[in-house]
């Protein structure tokens, strides 16, 4: 390989072995205060597991054996696989028995672990204890424990693309829900009729798109479902109302905000700094000189990147692609933790490598590599970025994926991949106005993505055109909360106004994503305006859960007289 050919910065690559000891040490600073910060922490529970669960609600066979008609047995769901066993988290620590509330934390794109257990302590530990309430928590199909089918029976490929569209979506994920609340309540004694004192009121719960799925279970199933609590959930991304650049736009602002000086210090570093050195690439020797410049560990560079067959024109830009598609969704994701915003935050943190101007910008991205590694991994350092980490499973995986977010990595990655591949379509993509080198998102890009990948169309029109929840008050949707964190990056395709009297929004200017569901609950560390939302989530619900007892009956109560519950229209 020609070593000579490509200009490495101002320092010669066998420098660069004292500097990359300066880079562990300065990492090290970085995550000093431990493990990077994650959106969920939770409450460590016992999983129980529900055997009853139905494979596909929607064959007419396993519909009538659901709702107690006779069933015969249809070509693919046989008897072996017309059950399967979900896995879901409870509590029942403050329930005040039958006639008091259920509340439903819906699980999203993630598997649940017993260390992680039930997501919110605001909800376990304060809303149930002042409700009486139950809490359960079902984990999402196809993700952890939670297989409709044997993993060896089932591959997300393009041979089986007609089986996995269809087990999949959205819609049998709120039937598994539906299951589970209608067993949990015999269970516990409840009866159906609203009008008992036995009632049960269904109270559904989720952050990011479990916020989605609250919303679309008071939507989809009021007969099941009384009331939901939605927080940073998508709303106008699944309904295709956000343009493509307004999510890392918002991204480049709160860093802003949060250090004076980043955005530039960014779109400095990775396209002023780094451009001209991809650029310079003309032989593999070259991809392979660069990638140990920038602290890429040894052969993890995925393969897909370094096709043999491909020009070096094109491997010259995927490389740049995939490694500027790292450092865009590890900024994602620190803007959702960037909770409470202050200088400890990893949002915060990261800014400040990029703006570091006594480092080369190689030696800048470097160090953000080795944090990102730590966050992947482990909560231990690394000497290296191992790039194949970063990928999903499964064949055909890549970096780029479904969600311009991210999709995350191994089987969690693969299933969400899936899901925002075929029908939870997001249009995000980096503008002129993001800290981040321009790359438009097309659907062009996505339909060869999703085909080859999992043999899959984006369909980004499909549930939003069945469903209706571009207009939730026609649709005839009523009491569901939505709440909003300003410097979240998936707030500006949240539902920031309130719609009714009963379709509700409350913003929180300082807070991140879902930062009123945060894995920590209520502390003296939130801001006044998280611990006003807290009072105002409590009160709206409380109200509703009055109306429920009354039969739905909307009597004048002193939380209706109270107006400071309603959301200032933005």
């Amino acid at each position: 390989a020609n070593q000579s050919s490509i200009s490495l910065g101002t320092v010669p690559y066998m420098q660069l072995v004292p500097r990359m000891i300066l880079l562990c040490i300065s990492t090290i600073l970085l995550l000093a205060s431990g493990r990077l910060p994650h959106v969920h922490a939770g409450i460590p529970s016992e999983p129980l597991f529900f055997p009853n669960q139905i494979v596909d609600h929607l064959s007419q066979n396993n519909h009538n054996e659901y709702t107690g008609t006779t069933a015969t047995t249809n070509t693919r769901t046989s008897d072996t696989f017309s059950k399967w066993t979900q896995r879901y988290y409870a509590s029942s620590t403050h329930f005040r028995g039958p006639g008091n509330p259920i509340f439903l934390i819906m699980g999203g794109e993630g598997a649940i672990e017993p260390s992680t257990g039930l997501y919110y302590p605001f909800i376990v530990n304060h809303l149930a204890k002042d409700f009486g309430a139950y809490v359960i928590q079902p984990e999402h199909r196809f993700y952890g424990a939670s297989q409709p089918l044997p993993i060896d029976e089932i591959e997300f490929t393009p041979e089986y693309a007609n089986m996995t569209k269809r087990l999949m979506t959205t819609e049998q994920a709120l039937w598994d829900a539906v299951r589970l609340v209608r067993h949990t309540q015999g269970l516990l004694g409840c009866t159906l009729d609203r009008n008992s004192t036995s009632y049960c009121p269904v109270v559904t719960v989720g952050g990011s798109y479990p916020g989605f799925l609250s919303a679309m279970m008071r939507l989809r199933h009021p007969d099941v479902v009384d009331m939901a609590y939605s927080a940073s959930a998508p709303m106008k991304f699944y309904s295709q109302e956000v343009n493509q650049t307004d999510y890392y736009n918002h991204i480049t602002k709160v860093a802003e905000k949060s250090s004076l000086g980043c955005s530039g210090a960014v779109r400095s570093t990775l396209v002023d700094g780094l451009g001209p050195l991809f650029r310079n690439i003309k032989t593999m020797g070259n991809v392979h000189e660069l990638a140990d410049m920038l602290g890429i560990c040894p052969n993890t560079v995925p393969m897909y990147i370094t096709n043999g067959d491909a020009s070096i024109d094109v491997i010259r830009k995927t490389f740049y692609d995939e490694l500027m598609m790292v450092v865009g969704y590890t900024f994602a994701n620190y803007n959702m933790a960037n909770y409470p915003p202050n200088n400890k935050t990893t949002l915060y943190k990261a800014c400040q490598i990029f703006q570091n101007d006594e480092m080369e910008p190689s030696d800048r991205l470097a160090q953000f590599l080795q944090s990102v590694d730590a966050e992947t991994e482990s909560s231990a350092v690394t000497s290296c970025f191992n790039m194949a980490l970063q990928l999903p499973s499964g064949p055909n995986g890549t970096i780029t994926s479904g969600d311009w977010s991210g999709v995350g990595t191994n089987r969690n990655g693969q299933m969400w991949d899936f899901q925002t591949c075929s029908l939870l379509i997001e249009h995000i993509g980096f503008g002129e106005q993001s800290m981040f080198p321009v790359r438009p998102w097309t659907m062009e890009w996505m339909n060869d993505h999703c085909q080859k990948r999992f043999g899959v169309k984006p369909a980004p029109y499909d549930l939003v055109n069945e469903w209706k929840f571009d207009d939730l008050k026609n649709a005839g949707a009523t009491h569901i909360l939505f709440t909003n964190g300003l410097n979240d990056g998936w707030s500006v395709g949240g539902l920031q106004n309130n719609i009714s009297e009963t379709l509700l929004a409350l913003n929180f200017d300082n807070g991140a994503h879902h930062s009123d569901l945060s894995g920590v609950g209520p502390s003296d560390g939130d801001t006044d305006d998280i611990k006003e939302g807290f009072v105002q989530i409590k009160n709206i619900l409380e109200d509703w859960l009055v109306m429920v007892s009354k039969g739905g009956k909307s009597a004048p109560s002193q939380l209706r007289k109270r107006k400071d519950w309603l959301a200032t229209s933005r």
